[in-house]
């Protein structure tokens, strides 16, 4: 054998057995990988589900042995209770040919409208009130469904208000086959809203409060009044003919089992006159920006709304009531500041000198709801080192003080943080004379101010007291003076005539 072949023989050999070590561990084919090595893997017949490979992967499970619980629900509790009273299968075209703006249609008109109504109507009318009305979500206000409408369908919506009125309806044939003997129509003005946004709720189980409802023809109104809870599946914005002309109203339209009578407005918590801070619209609030009160744009209505809603809401209550709930220990920069953002919504107090005051005209909205006239007023609180102004705004005249602009007057206020707002100041830009500053500065909504006795007004204690007591005492003393001075003179006068009246007589002679 030569050089050359003694040489290659080993490669050779080394190469066979690399070739055979990778189609052993199945890298390679080959001869040896048609090899059964039981004692070094496990067939795919003898592993279950569950076991390791020898690769360290484990076997896919065969669908019936899946386990299909999820390891931790993804659900809360008020949650879990919600999804079981959802209208199922939402995404039907009976629920999306749903038309707003407009009356529900009847059957020849829009068909599968007509059907959903019939859905709607069975699907509440299985559930318990007392559930709906634990689960119904209630961070909603009216307006929003004006904005937003296919967004909400189907959701189950609380709202608690005031009855003004209610009515009975003629169900349909197709109700009055499945048992639906009535059928009947409220509509009532939430907690804190304008009658301008009221909702609409049809229901099958009438209240025995509105018993007199069954004698009325069906379709006629009957005045109502009274506080309930209203929950119902949302259907619709309805549009409706106004109280006035050729006014149109658009209401969100709830179905629902019935209406729960409540003793009167749901107090705050935790305190009577204490704000719901949960609702959505609150979260919309800008600071750093000019307040809009009146005609809102896209952008700017839901700050409006809110704002409406605040002012309604002080002006349930009176100004003694205000303070008495209210936080006394909030300073200028608490609202200032960045901790301003705690204290949004909170009922605050501040004692200080009132200098402006002036009336600005009510919105629709306002009106509505019976508010005609608002205030607003610039003060600065007591104790603010740099005279740092409190804007606040409120519904109730102060007494004895015309709204005239500049004003002087110590009082208390008690309001509702609302912002941090944008605000031109008085002080002239000295870029732009023509122009002035914009400032910051807290906004505050409450009732009215109360005057108080103003801590610079004279006491007897004060200089300024015993200067004015010194000015009397000096005015009286020269009175007593002028009258002494007058009684001697009198006295002077008559002993003057009798000196003269007996000056030239003779004292020797016997008439004298």
């Amino acid at each position: 054998m030569s050089a050359g072949t003694v040489g290659t023989v080993p490669l050779k050999l080394k190469a066979a057995a690399l070739l055979a070590l990778a189609a052993l561990f199945g890298f390679a084919p080959g001869p040896f990988s048609a090899v059964d090595f039981a004692s070094a893997q496990p067939t795919n017949n003898s592993n279950t589900s569950g076991q390791t490979k020898g690769d360290g992967e484990k076997e896919t499970p065969s669908e019936a042995d899946l386990d299909r619980r999820d390891p931790v629900p993804a659900d809360s509790p008020r949650r879990k209770g919600y999804d079981k009273l959802r209208i199922p299968d939402t995404d039907r075209t009976i629920f999306t040919e749903i038309v707003d703006f407009k009356p529900v249609a009847a059957q020849d008109k829009n068909p599968r409208e007509y059907d959903a109504w019939i859905e709607y109507v069975l699907h509440a009318r299985k559930q318990n009130a007392r559930d709906l009305n634990e689960h119904g979500i209630r961070d909603l206000v009216p307006l929003e469904f004006a904005k937003f409408p296919r967004a909400y369908r189907t959701e189950l919506i609380r709202f608690d208000g005031k009855l003004s009125c209610v009515r009975r309806l003629v169900p349909p044939p197709q109700l009055r086959s499945s048992g639906v003997k009535d059928l009947y129509e409220a509509r009532l003005v939430p907690l804190d809203e304008s009658p301008a946004t009221p909702v609409s709720v049809v229901f099958t189980d009438l209240p025995e409060s509105l018993a007199a409802v069954s004698g009325k023809a069906p379709e006629e109104w009957l005045d109502a009044d009274g506080w309930v809870t209203a929950t119902g599946y949302f259907f619709k914005t309805m549009s409706v003919a106004g109280e006035q002309g050729s006014a149109v109203v658009n209401l969100p339209l709830l179905i629902g089992k019935g209406l729960t009578p409540l003793p009167g407005p749901p107090p705050g918590s935790p305190t009577p006159t204490a704000l719901d801070k949960s609702l959505r619209l609150y979260k919309f609030i800008q600071d750093d920006v000019k307040m809009t009160r009146t005609r809102p744009t896209a952008a700017t209505w839901p700050e409006v709304a809110a704002y409406n809603r605040v002012v309604l809401h002080a002006a349930r209550f009176s100004a003694e009531e205000l303070e008495r709930d209210a936080v006394t220990d909030v300073r200028f920069a608490d609202l200032f500041e960045e901790p301003r953002i705690g204290h949004r919504l909170s009922l605050v107090k501040f004692e200080g000198r009132l200098i402006s005051l002036r009336r600005m005209d009510s919105n629709d909205w306002l009106g509505a709801a019976g508010v005609n006239q608002l205030f607003e007023g610039w003060l600065i609180p007591d104790h603010e080192p740099r005279g740092n102004p409190v804007c606040v705004v409120f519904s109730e005249p102060l007494e004895g003080v015309d709204p005239a602009r500049r004003v002087n007057k110590w009082v208390t206020f008690a309001g509702y943080s609302f912002k941090r707002m944008r605000y031109e100041s008085a002080e002239e830009d000295a870029k732009n004379p023509s122009k002035h500053i914009d400032k910051l500065a807290p906004l505050l909504i409450g009732k009215r101010p109360i005057g108080r006795r103003d801590p610079d007004h004279a006491t007897p204690v004060t200089w300024n007291a015993f200067a004015e007591g010194a000015i009397i005492g000096a005015a009286l003393l020269i009175l007593c003076a002028g009258v002494f001075a007058l009684w001697y003179r009198r006295g002077d006068r008559q002993a003057r005539a009798e000196m003269d009246a007996v000056r030239g007589r003779n004292p020797f002679d016997p008439a004298a």
